[in-house]
């Protein structure tokens, strides 16, 4: 990436830019910036964690610095940018499945989701990556070289959700009948997913009803609806996604 002027986020960019300006070795810039951030991942994500990311870091430096002596495709820099956005996202999930980090802005992502659950890994790489890059487009002096880069990193941050929240993928059923017992007993003994019985009213009629929510993955929504529709042709549902499904019979 470096050698076809496609700016890197994060730590890595950081080290990019150094070694444009001060011809500083890539891969030794990273593990030096890294050492402070470990000390503080230390404290907060334990001892174990750190251990496997130093492990990452200390073989990754030094295959970032082996690489700048190997062959560089340069012929399509959209391609590059996608396929190495593609990969980033790829080795970044399998990793982080594992409990560990390359470093760099990946630390500093897994401390932001301690704090704030809600926000996904790869929103916050992405908001980190975009903050690195832009300052690194006003040292290249290279608006194209920025705009390339911002490729990358949302192929990455998509590539990285997917690999780490893809398995849960799923959705969110509340289905409304007046049949809601003959469906409960359909989703629990025919469909082997559990329901849960809301008591809800009417808006318009003021009646009483049962409301019945199910979690599922997205390749069961279709026959969950075509199984209830067979007992209540009627039933009203309403389906959202849920980006992630955390309890038994889903991730634990």
């Amino acid at each position: 990436m470096a050698k076809n002027n496609i700016l890197n986020g994060g730590v890595t960019g950081i080290a990019t830019i150094l070694n444009y300006l001060y011809e500083i070795p890539i891969g030794t810039a990273i593990f030096v910036m890294n050492v402070p951030l470990l000390i503080i991942a230390f404290k907060k994500l334990g001892a174990l964690f750190v251990l496997r990311t130093f492990w990452v870091i200390g073989i990754s430096s030094v295959i970032i610095n082996m690489g700048t002596v190997l062959p560089v495709y340069e012929n399509d820099l959209l391609i590059s940018s996608i396929f190495g956005g593609v990969l980033s996202g790829l080795s970044l999930g399998m990793i982080f499945l594992r409990n560990a980090t390359t470093g760099g802005v990946d630390i500093i992502a897994r401390l932001i989701k301690l704090r704030y659950p809600h926000i996904t890994l790869g929103k916050s790489i992405f908001l980190l990556d975009a903050i690195v890059i832009i300052a690194g487009g006003f040292v290249y002096g290279n608006a194209e070289s920025v705009l390339y880069a911002a490729v990358t990193i949302f192929v990455s941050a998509q590539v990285l959700d997917f690999v780490v929240f893809g398995i849960s993928r799923g959705a969110m059923i509340m289905i409304f009948s007046e049949k809601s017992d003959e469906i409960r007993h359909i989703i629990i003994n025919d469909l082997g997913r559990g329901v849960t019985v809301l008591k809800g009213q009417g808006g318009y009629s003021g009646n009483e009803n049962n409301i019945l929510l199910c979690a599922c993955y997205d390749n069961q929504i279709q026959k969950i609806i075509k199984k209830i529709k067979s007992a209540d042709e009627n039933a009203f549902f309403i389906i959202t996604q849920a980006k992630q499904i955390i309890g038994e019979g889903f991730m634990r």
